[in-house]
């Protein structure tokens, strides 16, 4: 089974602060789409939730709205109390690690996930230099190689991934 480290890394045991007892795929997941949309700007626009939602759906699709609803209460408080933009960068990096685990070998699924941080992070009309660095950051995380940027033409964020190696 699936066991990753919380966001805090491997000394924090539950007790010990607020990381839940149980934090699997689907909070890893949670965490570095909520990461990707509030960390350049602190606020969640109904775009990024909107696209956020959507694209949780569409990797976990036998949760139920009572444990998606603890699943995200587990995220958003693990998320609020960290102090700083240094731990929150952490944590959306471990949560990366995590899922590359789980998700292995499965390449097509990691170029996935990458495409919807894209999304979500353009999803409010903004593109910030450091949603950038951080879907570069899940990039090479994945074996990935990612060039993001906006196009001055037509305003419309573009994303090329190559394999890293």
């Amino acid at each position: 089974m699936h066991k990753p480290v919380g966001p805090w890394g491997s000394n924090v045991q539950p007790g010990d602060s607020m990381l839940p007892a149980e934090w699997g795929y689907a909070h890893d997941l949670i965490n570095m789409y909520l990461g990707i949309a509030l960390f350049a700007d602190n606020e969640l626009s109904p775009e990024e939730q909107r696209t956020f939602m959507m694209k949780f759906g569409g990797w976990i699709t036998d949760v139920s709205l009572n444990d998606f609803q603890k699943i995200w209460s587990d995220v958003a408080t693990a998320y609020n109390s960290l102090n700083s933009r240094e731990q929150r960068y952490a944590s959306f990096l471990q949560s990366t690690v995590n899922v590359a685990s789980f998700l292995g070998d499965s390449r097509d699924k990691l170029r996935a996930i990458i495409r919807d941080l894209v999304d979500i992070a353009s999803a409010d009309g903004e593109l910030h230099e450091n949603e950038i660095t951080m879907i570069k950051a899940a990039a090479i995380t994945y074996g990935l190689s990612a060039d993001v940027r906006v196009n001055v033409k037509t305003g419309r964020v573009e994303l090329t991934l190559r394999d890293a190696n």
